[in-house]
């Protein structure tokens, strides 16, 4: 059990915590000298005066401040040891209700949902004295049943289905559960709307995605004036200006037209059809009218590709919104915000983004809607796409610059659910092909393709993690191989190892999803190259890193590599998405590895990832949020 320090331990521990801010080693004697035992008291009472006599004011407020937190801290692990609770979620409670944490909990213990699950709280509870047919355990109920929806990445509930639900978590009757809903509703931690329920913070991100493109639908100028009032005709001759650089096609420069005569439009279609070209355009467009134009992904990599492709700055939408949040960025009509690869922005981002954004801003989602839905809950451009009243461009010809390799129709055909018949796989031979494997085949067959393709750019794409043909046991096997050809390694990495970042760093620019290659160690560190930069990863932050020789579909969205290899074992999450997504990541080759009758079944069946129940539409009228029912 974690407890306070006594005695000179208390020097070691304020020096080494980071929420005591300016306290080293020497402040922290100094401390000890003047005070010694007396310290406790002093901190436990908060008497500033008395620590001023050692630090300024400033210092000892926040001194006194970092003693709380710690305190509350060791009172929360205390009370959840005494009850059965895994005492690593006290720092969690804490952070949410401070020193008051046990008293909140005490006080309504099914608070605590948003740190344990349902039947960690409801075992404390009850043991605490809660009846079972408490109002308290009866909201708290439903909203469980809801949090563990939004956790499967559903924003919505359908009434009978929440009933149901709630029911068997209370282990009672459905008159019972309809009355728990009831509750619920009335303490707004059910949201009604649609036939249906959501929780708080799902049903007001949508509601105010939903206003906010209502209100950029509604700034749509008429049809003879672009945006800001420039002239069809102004637009038109700056087309023919970049016509005769890069020929367009009438779907291209339609998009061109479309962005310039809205504050927000969607441009969609497939692979190879020319979205980047689009995207060229518009860029060239918009600048030609003086404005400033960000584009943005969600992955650093997506980014990086947009800029080299697209020849104009790209950043990650993570590292745009912290500069919004600072205010170190103007946006407004003057500006042009492009986000590529839009299929994976999930609710909460698309919300921070239009939350920055202003109504008279342009915004352009662009995106292949057949492509994986986002990793975060919710579906947004998937959805958005189904809105008439949404401006719209899908570029759906197939370019002859990207018929050769074959990729483009292949992936078509994927879409479609009608899977063409791949070649066998011959080495040298670009475009698509198939190479039968059984699971325990597998590893051996990735390792006569990679020897095939030794000198080219080579990416492993699977869409699990476990298995015989798995993300785990592929990166296990060639970090095996490549410390059996003699590389220095050490903490579960080798020299030579491809690794890919896992988070989002601002101090190191690096982002979820950077791929870089080990190039040595220095005593507990990891030495790592992104993009020609050495960083040093201390053992502390390994978790924050990991082997890439394979990564998932997930991690691969948004990127582009020569060479793809598509691993296929049978699972639950493998469906023609994810196959169509690992498809498109290849600008040479694909192949893939495994059963044929799994790459069949896998392409014509239904997309399992998609099937995500969320309220998000353009209701003819805006909806209280609160009530669900339509507002005025």
């Amino acid at each position: 059990m974690t407890v306070l320090p006594r005695g000179k331990h208390l020097i070691d521990f304020m020096a080494s915590r980071p929420e005591f801010v300016g306290v080293g080693k020497a402040t922290a004697n100094r401390l000890w000298e003047r005070f010694n035992t007396d310290l406790y008291a002093i901190l436990g009472d908060g008497d500033i005066d008395r620590l001023a006599e050692v630090l300024d004011r400033n210092q000892a407020a926040i001194v006194i401040d970092a003693w709380r937190t710690q305190q509350a801290t060791a009172d929360c692990v205390v009370f959840f040891d005494e009850h059965g609770i895994d005492n690593r979620l006290a720092k969690k409670a804490v952070d949410f209700w401070g020193d008051q944490a046990v008293r909140s909990i005490l006080d309504n213990p099914y608070r605590l949902l948003t740190v344990c699950t349902w039947k960690q709280i409801d075992d404390v509870a009850l043991r605490l004295g809660v009846s079972k047919d408490d109002p308290r355990r009866l909201v708290a109920a439903v909203e469980s049943v809801l949090y563990d929806r939004l956790d499967r990445k559903h924003t919505w509930c359908s009434g009978s289905k929440l009933i149901k639900l709630t029911a068997e978590r209370l282990r009672m009757s459905q008159q019972a559960a309809e009355k728990a809903v009831e509750s619920a509703v009335h303490d707004g931690a059910a949201i009604p709307i649609d036939e249906g329920y959501q929780p708080a913070g799902a049903a007001y991100m949508e509601r105010y995605i939903e206003d906010r493109i209502r209100r950029h639908i509604a700034r749509t100028v008429t049809n003879d004036l672009f945006l800001d009032g420039i002239p069809a005709a102004q637009v038109d001759a700056s087309l023919r200006s970049f016509g005769s650089l890069v020929r367009l096609t009438e779907e291209q420069a339609a998009a061109v037209k479309m962005v310039m005569a809205n504050t927000f439009s969607l441009l969609i279609g497939g692979a190879g059809v020319g979205k980047t070209t689009a995207l060229r355009a518009i860029n060239a467009t918009a600048r030609h009218f003086g404005m400033k134009v960000y584009q943005l992904a969600v992955a650093g990599r997506a980014a990086s590709r947009m800029s080299a492709l697209t020849g104009q700055p790209a950043q990650t939408i993570a590292s745009w919104l912290r500069a919004a949040a600072d205010d170190k960025i103007e946006v407004g009509r003057h500006t042009l915000i492009i986000i590529d690869e839009a299929s994976m922005l999930d609710l909460p981002t698309l919300y921070r983004i239009l939350f920055y954004l202003p109504d008279n801003a342009p915004l352009l989602l662009v995106g292949d809607t057949a492509q994986l839905p986002p990793i975060g809950f919710g579906l947004t451009l998937h959805r958005l796409v189904l809105e008439n009243a949404v401006p719209k461009v899908e570029l759906t010809k197939i370019l002859r610059a990207s018929e050769a390799t074959g990729i483009p129709q292949v992936s078509v055909s994927i879409r479609e659910g009608r899977p063409e018949r791949l070649a066998e796989y011959a080495a040298g031979a670009k475009g698509c092909s198939f190479l039968s494997a059984d699971p325990h085949q597998m590893l051996a067959r990735l390792e006569d393709v990679l020897h095939d393709l030794a000198n080219e750019e080579v990416q492993i794409v699977a869409a699990t993690y476990g298995g015989a043909a798995g993300i785990d046991a592929i990166n296990q096997r060639f970090h095996q191989r490549n410390r059996e050809r003699g590389q220095q390694s050490q903490f579960g990495f080798a020299v030579g190892d491809p690794c890919i970042w896992l988070v989002n760093d601002y101090d190191r620019r690096l982002w979820n999803g950077s791929m870089g290659q080990v190039t040595g160690f220095d005593g507990q560190s990891v030495l790592v190259a992104f993009d020609g930069i050495r960083h040093r990863i201390p053992v502390t932050e390994l978790d924050r890193l990991g082997l890439a020789y394979c990564i998932s579909v997930h991690k691969a969205q948004g990127s582009q590599f020569a060479n793809v290899l598509v691993p296929l074992q049978k699972a639950a999450n493998l469906d023609r998405a994810m196959l169509y997504t690992s498809t498109t990541r290849a600008t040479d080759r694909v192949i893939m590895l495994g059963s044929r009758a799994t790459y069949v079944d896998t392409a014509t069946s239904r997309p399992v990832s998609m099937e995500r129940d969320v309220a998000l539409h353009l209701r003819l009228q805006a909806v209280d949020v609160k009530t669900g029912q339509p507002c005025g």
